[in-house]
């Protein structure tokens, strides 16, 4: 990648970057399951806006944090094949920020639900 390249040029590195990891990431694939089971979960309770766009910035965190986490996982396995603790704590580290956006994705999921059902048709969010 070249230093200073045009807007057109880095997309198309960012592009490639999405492209690697659906196509080597089991996790990240996982991730963008889940997003459509919220989209759908959104769609069939009529959620307002404010969920969608709580949704939306939470998977985008929780997919950013998992892109991360792989460069992470692919500069530690160059620089040093072979298994040492501090790589190996710096990976767990980088799960460690996807699981805790996930875990908050579970709980949106249930507050989204639990609103719904307290709330019917015009439910607001709890806050």
């Amino acid at each position: 990648m070249r230093k200073n390249a045009p807007l057109w040029r880095r997309g198309r590195y960012a592009l490639a970057g999405l492209k690697s990891a659906v196509r080597g990431e089991a996790s990240f694939r996982t991730e963008l399951g889940a997003a459509f089971l919220g989209i759908v979960l959104l769609v069939l309770t009529g959620a307002p806006l404010l969920w969608w766009a709580l949704f939306i910035l939470l998977m985008a965190a929780i997919l950013a944090a998992e892109l991360l986490n792989t460069a992470i996982e692919t500069l530690a396995d160059r620089v040093e094949p072979e298994r040492d603790p501090f790589i190996g704590r710096a990976k767990d580290l980088g799960a460690a920020a996807v699981f805790v956006l996930s875990l908050a994705a579970i709980l949106l999921a249930v507050c989204l639900l639990l609103a719904f059902f307290q709330g019917g048709a015009d439910f607001a969010p709890p806050f």
